[in-house]
């Protein structure tokens, strides 16, 4: 257990030195140097050139007692617990870009930058934003994460049309993608990726017994249906393949057995439409049911793409949450999933290969010189 027995980065680190078994490399925050320059105005106000200067200070400070780097986001799915966004958000480029060069001041450090395009797609203004800041810094930026789903092509190449752009403006973006489909879990009680579905925080933010109301109704089950199917959805929307849900815990006698069950069976059985079935499941347990959602994106084109992608040189593998989610999903096994996967699954890269993925080339991104490499002299 980490206690608050410290206030700075520099603190931070101090406090882990001796307590850990592993090696850690820890990424300066935006929103911490934020909310540590600007308390409460963090939230609601861009920051004035003074107190840019002091984040300025601050990060330096950071970097200089050992952090790796730089990383914020803008992205509009990170919200503080009042439901605002983030001190980062209220940022302005020039914010970004002076934080962004400090970085540059310090050897073996990085970017690692968050916003709405890393799971919709990119606008112009945002890859911009992207190789001002790695051009500013002479550094790479990462983004996180990079969804491959053959259902969305498009999509696909205009993520990875961003990183050739910025190479060839001389500044380097990386997008970090995950090898393997980790496992979720989704609840109609508690806030998640369900929220974020087009007009579903309207119905799943409301009180408990007017949520239930809501569900039960046939008209906002039908218009509920209809949104998640639109291509505002997104790449959330490769949570809604309802007949692929699986029921995991269930709290009432009319849904005794149900769980391991596939929604797509319940609602054969039922004679109801899948995502109605989901509902009535999930209703009858006062939306307590523990859901666990397949993935939609589990196709032989989904993953052609995805070893595709895995060989552009401006793609990393990994995802970083730093445990943001872990009361619902957890991908830290995707090293020896992924290495499973190349032996004895899918096999579409060797195991030297998706060794070399995991420890050269993220060593060679983080300014590692003397890490990731077996080989002599090294």
């Amino acid at each position: 257990c980490i206690r608050d027995s410290w206030s700075t980065f520099p603190e931070y680190l101090d406090r882990l030195e001796g307590n850990l078994g592993v090696n850690v490399g820890a990424l300066v925050g935006h929103n911490a140097l934020r909310r540590s320059v600007m308390h409460d105005d963090a939230v609601g106000r861009e920051a004035t050139p003074e107190q840019i200067d002091e984040m300025v200070r601050m990060l330096r400070e950071s970097l200089a007692a050992g952090g790796l780097g730089f990383s914020t986001t803008m992205a509009y799915t990170h919200s503080d617990v009042d439901g605002k966004p983030v001190p980062s958000r209220w940022a302005s480029r020039d914010e970004l870009l002076a934080l962004a060069r400090a970085v540059g001041e310090y050897e073996g450090t990085t970017l690692e930058w968050n916003t709405d395009g890393c799971m919709n797609g990119f606008a112009d203004e945002e890859v911009d934003t992207m190789i001002a800041m790695s051009s500013g810094a002479n550094r790479p930026l990462n983004w996180t994460v990079f969804t491959i789903d053959s259902a969305r092509p498009d999509e696909y190449r205009t993520q990875l049309s961003a990183s050739e752009r910025a190479a060839a403006d001389g500044a380097r973006v990386v997008a970090l993608t995950m090898p393997v489909l980790g496992g979720m879990t989704m609840s109609f009680r508690f806030y998640g990726a369900l929220n974020l579905l087009p007009g579903w925080n309207d119905v799943l933010s409301l009180p408990l017994d007017e949520r239930m109301a809501k569900l039960a109704d046939p008209e906002v089950r039908r218009r509920l249906e209809l949104s998640a199917a639109s291509p505002e959805a997104g790449v959330v929307a490769r949570l809604t393949g309802w007949g692929q849900y699986r029921i995991g815990d269930t709290y009432s006698p009319e849904n005794e057995g149900l769980k391991g069950r596939l929604v797509a069976d319940i609602a054969r059985e039922r004679g109801v439409r899948d995502f109605y079935a989901l509902l009535d499941v999930v209703l009858a347990d006062e939306l307590r049911t523990v859901l666990w959602p397949g993935p939609t994106d589990d196709d032989a084109e989904s993953w052609r793409l995805r070893q595709q992608a895995w060989e552009h040189d401006h793609v990393m593998i990994g995802g970083s949450d730093a445990g943001a989610h872990l009361d619902r999903m957890a991908g830290a096994a995707y090293p020896t999933a992924w290495l499973a996967d190349c032996i004895r699954g899918r096999r579409l890269t060797t195991m030297e290969d998706a060794i070399r993925h995991m420890t050269e080339v993220p060593a060679r991104l983080f300014g590692l010189l003397d890490r990731g490499r077996l080989a002599e002299g090294w």
